[in-house]
């Protein structure tokens, strides 16, 4: 992989939080339709039937979009679908965006037998691009300077963003065997957004030392001692910005904790311990996925944001998402999303 951290959504389902709500079939013909989901008898959090989305079309219907949506993000988070596994991801090729389009592809030699199929299905690797096209608002797209198409089978890895050599610019990568379901596709399309939205270099101010020196703990940690918010890979959080009030309105009264578990460079005993903090914090996070950084805690509650309804805030995981309605052009864009989601589902 490539030498900086990618954020990458992960299917872990010992940590996962169980919603009560079934997947209608109506919202999946992207690529198959699945086994709807039913119900269960509980739930960690329940949504307000709250709408704020006015449709823009009458052939749109807002509310059974919201419920499919919400049916979606259920089974992208707690359904496993049959396909091949592989020992790890696998970059096929990588692709420059220009404007709606992918040209110059780069093609990774060599590739084993069982991948090549994955690396020839052109058609393929150019739909899932179409879905980003088609749901992803251009202005939301200016940071995507390549796309980068990658498989591990199912499940795992199932996409990231990654800065490029200019900080400024991003490569987006999803797997292409996880593409082809509805329910995974859009749920990691969006938390991939949610990274783009709250890490470019508009929200976050560079660290340079840093980034041009990854791996190097000592750099880290002197930089990390000058930012008075949240610090990470890419750099300062600006205060004003996404992240730096999400980190200081959720993140104070757990940050040395989780900070403590971070540190642990043993990689199955900081799944573990991530584990038990998220056990502990439940109620604070939307999925246990969020529990492991409050870069994905955001992105995590961006996605919960958008796939549903708005909920009454009754405890902290709720309040999560609710901060973003407190952004007039997160509620703008959320209403774009939605749309484009369901009309790119099956739904009109």
């Amino acid at each position: 992989m490539p030498k900086k951290p990618l954020f990458v959504i992960l299917i872990a389902a010992s940590i996962l939080t169980v919603a009560c709500l079934c997947c209608p079939a109506g919202i999946l013909p992207f690529f198959q339709t699945p086994t709807p989901v039913p119900p269960t008898a509980t739930a960690t959090m329940t949504p307000s039937p709250t709408v704020t989305l006015t449709p823009t079309s009458t052939s749109f219907n807002v509310l059974a979009c919201i419920n499919d949506l919400a049916g979606a993000l259920y089974e992208a988070e707690n359904e496993s679908y049959p396909g091949p596994e592989f020992e790890s991801d696998f970059t096929l090729v990588t692709f420059t965006v220009s404007g709606d389009s992918i040209i110059d592809p780069v093609y990774v030699r060599p590739v084993s037998a069982d991948l090549k199929p994955y690396q020839q299905d052109a058609a393929g690797q150019e739909r899932v691009w179409q879905f980003v096209v088609d749901v992803i608002p251009r202005e939301q797209r200016r940071w995507i300077a390549q796309f980068s198409v990658f498989t591990d089978g199912v499940s795992n890895s199932l996409g990231a963003v990654e800065q490029m050599d200019n900080p400024h610019d991003w490569t987006l990568e999803m797997d292409l065997e996880d593409a082809k379901h509805f329910p995974t596709l859009s749920t990691t399309l969006i938390h991939e957004l949610a990274h783009l939205l709250t890490l470019n270099d508009s929200q976050v101010t560079t660290d340079f030392n840093v980034f041009n020196n990854p791996g190097d703990q000592d750099t880290y940690d002197q930089e990390a001692a000058t930012c008075p918010t949240y610090f990470m890979f890419e750099g300062c959080s600006n205060p004003d910005s996404y992240l730096g009030r999400f980190f200081a309105t959720f993140w104070p009264d757990i940050y040395d904790e989780w900070e403590a578990i971070n540190a642990e460079t043993d990689e199955d005993i900081l799944q573990e311990q991530l584990d038990l903090f998220y056990q502990k914090y439940s109620d604070q996070f939307v999925s246990g996925y969020a529990a492991t950084s409050p870069e994905e805690d955001i992105a995590e509650s961006f996605m919960y944001f958008v796939f549903r309804a708005k909920p009454g805030g009754t405890n902290i995981a709720e309040q999560k998402y609710l901060f973003f309605y407190d952004y007039p052009e997160m509620v703008s864009l959320r209403e774009q999303l939605i749309e484009n989601l369901c009309t790119n589902g099956g739904i009109r």
